[in-house]
């Protein structure tokens, strides 16, 4: 049996069950004043116990919730950005622009050679 101290199992509990209710908020708020009015719940209800990523998210309140009007994120971009990020740091001494050119098709298309 795996021994926890009581206070770090309550937190991962409550971790995970205040992540559940983000997820929802996202998923079942219908206009942007809901899910603005949602959000300014959850983060009165967990100030507490999550003091510096409440000040975070009203720091930049408006823009989160700019994801109610169209329900998309950046995260796509963000994941592409990072991976050319990646190639560029492996591939640091390049000798010139179509090594990297090459090694940015092959990660993003799987088509590395010039034939393709």
């Amino acid at each position: 049996m795996i021994s926890r101290p009581i206070g770090r199992m309550y937190s991962c509990t409550h971790s995970t069950h205040s992540f559940q209710e983000t997820r929802l908020i996202y998923e079942e708020s219908q206009t942007v004043e809901e899910g603005q009015r949602n959000l300014e719940a959850w983060l009165l209800k967990v100030r507490k116990v999550y003091g510096k990523v409440v000040q975070t998210i009203s720091e930049h309140f408006e823009g989160i919730c700019n994801y109610f009007i169209s329900r998309s994120s950046s995260g796509v971009m963000e994941g592409i950005n990072n991976r050319i990020k990646l190639i560029k740091r492996q591939g640091y001494g390049f000798t010139n622009f179509e090594n990297l050119r090459l090694r940015l098709l092959a990660c993003f298309t799987g088509k590395g050679s010039p034939s393709h």
